[in-house]
């Protein structure tokens, strides 16, 4: 059964949060930033999909007759299914144990969304970005970033939850409150979304089916899932193997190593000083875009509880 899934609420009236950056999208993907003679797009997506990336709407496309039902209501909670009636669809939704929060919280994507949409306006305006990928075999006292000369735009963010490794077969997930919103706002600024883990490739109908259901993908996106290709493959291949295609101008997770696979190998935390520099300006430590909810509270906890209140 697939999970349900919650929104962590953004009302629409918290998007100007993004700095202004979501009013500045319409003249941007107006100008389409770069020319077409500069940057050939078709081309990125053929090479990053001959690497192993799966095009997220195509894979809607291909998954999109499976879908049998969908529920909406308090809190954003979505459940879809394929082998079960749209009636058990609809009971096993309704006994959700649900738990929305709060809505007064700055949107954890602000700050990435905020700086990826910059990026887009200082290419408009002329001047070049830079990539949040560091190069294969770097020095760490003189680091250099994989070069972005005539490569679309892109973000990466990274879909692993520290915490809970197994988040994919959580019975509820939540999305990020304001995520949705916010990945609109960068691909009307062209900027493409690469979706990374470490989930196995046989797993990308379910986690594309997932990102549609929570409203994270997009039929007419220019975006990507890069899971595990098997063998000796690991997560920073596949990092590099999409920079090579895009311009990855920022990347979100929620530890360090979700940036450079460096960080799980210092002995000293305080080996990388030289890296400090490109959090807030191309790395975003954020919390992961789907969570785990917690389980419910079972009667006898309720009980210990209300003893204690009272």
């Amino acid at each position: 059964m697939k999970p349900v899934l919650h929104r962590l609420f953004l009302p629409l009236a918290l998007l100007p949060l993004l700095s202004g950056c979501v009013a500045a999208v319409l003249p941007l993907a107006a100008a389409g930033m770069i020319g077409k003679g500069e940057i050939d797009r078709e081309q990125a997506r053929r090479d990053i999909v001959a690497a192993g990336a799966r095009d997220v709407p195509a894979a809607q496309a291909a998954t999109e007759s499976g879908v049998l039902a969908e529920y909406s209501g308090q809190g954003g909670a979505v459940e879809t299914g394929s082998g079960s009636s749209a009636a058990l669809q609809l009971q096993q939704y309704l006994s959700r144990f649900q738990r929305p929060a709060g809505t007064k919280a700055v949107p954890p994507y602000l700050d990435f969304t905020s700086f990826a949409i910059g990026q887009a306006q200082k290419i408009e305006a002329g001047a070049g970005a830079r990539s949040a990928v560091l190069q294969p075999r770097f020095a760490l006292e003189k680091p250099e970033m994989i070069s972005c000369a005539g490569k679309p735009l892109a973000v990466m963010i990274d879909l692993d939850d520290k915490t809970a490794p197994d988040w994919l077969e959580a019975d509820t997930l939540y999305w990020q409150r304001g995520l949705p919103e916010a990945l609109s706002a960068m691909r009307a600024a062209k900027i493409s979304v690469i979706w990374l883990s470490d989930q196995p490739a046989l797993a990308s109908d379910r986690i594309v089916s997932i990102l549609s259901e929570a409203g994270l993908a997009a039929p007419d996106a220019d975006d990507f899932l890069f899971l595990d290709r098997g063998g000796d493959d690991r997560k920073q291949a596949r990092r590099w193997d999409a920079a090579r295609s895009y311009c990855i101008v920022a990347a979100a997770g929620d530890k360090r190593a979700d940036f450079d696979e460096l960080y799980d190998y210092l002995r000293n935390p305080d080996g990388a000083i030289t890296l400090e520099h490109m959090f807030g300006a191309g790395w975003f430590l954020t919390p992961p875009p789907l969570v785990a909810a917690p389980e419910p509270d079972t009667v006898e906890d309720q009980n210990v509880k209300a003893e204690k209140e009272g």
